[in-house]
């Protein structure tokens, strides 16, 4: 199944829309951090939008303290 634009449903998330990031934009050491953590998959790229929010819910999780 091919992902969709949250903004235009009928264009294919890829190379072709602005806010698709390859992996090949990244540099190696940002790459490696990404893919590390979960946020970014080493063949495919992602939507801007959806690896920061990926990324920012990476973070609230890691600095949230709970009480138990």
């Amino acid at each position: 199944m091919t992902k969709t634009c949250p903004f235009n449903s009928e264009k294919a998330c890829n190379s072709d829309c602005p806010l698709f990031v390859s992996p090949n934009d990244l540099n190696e050491f940002v790459s490696a951090r990404l893919c590390s953590i979960g946020v970014l998959d080493r063949q495919n790229g992602y939507c801007s939008l959806k690896m920061l929010a990926l990324s920012q819910s990476r973070m609230i999780f890691e600095n949230t303290n709970t009480r138990a």
